[in-house]
């Protein structure tokens, strides 16, 4: 079976060699030595500095909300996103508006935002989303944050080895970035996430907050166990030295699609600034009927694409069961007919070419 990914796993032998090192100091958890080396040396990779690694993105983005005290304040994100966005931001009990989606590069629409931010609300904080890896308009951000005086939380989930033509990291914009390390990422840990910082502050008071709010035996802030262990740590040192590899072969297997897709399919318009290697394949269809039936027959094959982001966090049962209606077309024009095709470092060509004859056939008899 192949599916929308698979996760990637570096020889054995290198990860026996990092547990080999956890059972010889028999330290497992608690910020350890592996812990540590990761941190730097994701640093280091990256050009960040204040990198703090947590047990999951979602984790991450919990502890950046409540770094900025987002409780009962306004906050504007996206809806075409994964659902931890969103929870997180309910879990704080904050006040969410949805700002739609540029249909081109289905991140937030600066001009949309502009028209929200003038209607006088105070707004505490933007969630914009790195959406696929692809980066949001940064600048205008910026300048609107320095119009309108907000924070911006941005969701880089996708975005971890996103850099701009300067060969800077996009995780360096804004106050803080929130990434995952889950297993179905470009770079995983297998379960894990982590947050970079513009403040220092901030930074030191998240590592005490992702171990239950500790200072010494004293308790400065309200905390949780949010840390990542030393064996999720081990397998990011495997994976990390293989990145640059996963990276070529994601590449080549993303250009084989599109060279055989042509322009029979829509992709994810990205700029020529920033280099965003690809974590996910995903194609707009024509129309919803075109996504089901394509995803039909793929899966008559035993290999399974997914639907990200469908349907969108405000047309989910429990939001719809918890508040107005509210219309966001571009977000529900994309959602409604995007696909995810499946995308790893050691897929099978030839498993893309029969995936490309599939869709292009049933484009064919749908046209």
């Amino acid at each position: 079976m192949t599916f929308v990914t698979s996760p990637y796993l570096p020889s054995i032998d290198k990860y026996i060699k990092y547990v080999e090192s956890i059972y010889s100091r028999k330290l497992l958890t608690n910020n350890g030595p592996l812990v540590k080396e990761l941190t730097k040396r994701l640093e280091e990779y990256l050009g960040v500095k204040n990198l703090l690694l947590t047990s999951s993105g979602t984790m991450a983005l919990q502890i950046a909300f409540g770094v900025k005290k987002l409780q009962s304040k306004n906050v504007i994100t996206t809806p075409f996103t994964f659902q931890a966005t969103y929870s997180a931001l309910a879990w704080q009990g904050t006040q969410v508006e949805f700002c739609d989606i540029n249909t081109k590069t289905w991140n937030l629409d600066i001009n949309i935002l502009k028209s929200l931010l003038k209607q006088g609300k105070k707004i505490d904080c933007i969630v914009p989303v790195h959406t696929f890896g692809n980066p949001c308009d940064i600048e205008q951000l910026n300048n609107l944050k320095a119009q309108y005086d907000f924070e911006i939380i941005y969701d880089s989930a996708h975005a971890l080895t996103t850099k701009n033509s300067k060969l800077e990291s996009i995780l360096n914009y804004g106050d803080i970035n929130c990434f995952s390390l889950h297993a179905t990422k470009l770079f995983h840990t297998i379960e894990g996430g982590g947050i970079t910082f513009k403040d220092r502050h901030d930074f030191e008071r998240a590592t005490k907050m992702i171990n239950f709010g500790l200072d010494g035996d004293d308790v400065s802030e309200l905390g949780i166990n949010g840390k990542l262990s030393e064996f999720h740590a081990a397998m990011g040192l495997a994976v990390l030295d293989d990145l640059s590899m996963i990276i070529e072969q994601r590449q080549a297997r993303v250009k084989l699609y599109k060279a055989l897709l042509g322009g029979n399919v829509q992709y994810q318009h990205q700029s020529n600034d920033f280099a965003v290697a690809p974590a996910y394949m995903p194609i707009v269809l024509e129309s919803p009927n075109s996504v089901i039936s394509i995803e039909k027959k793929l899966q008559e094959k035993n290999i399974f694409p997914r639907r990200y982001f469908y349907p969108c966090v405000h047309q989910t049962s429990w939001y719809k069961n918890n508040f107005p209606a509210v219309s966001l077309p571009n977000s529900e024009y994309i959602s409604a007919r995007v696909l995810c095709l499946p995308l790893s470092p050691v897929l099978d060509k030839n498993i893309i070419q029969i995936i490309c004859n599939i869709i292009l056939t049933e484009l064919k008899k749908n046209s």
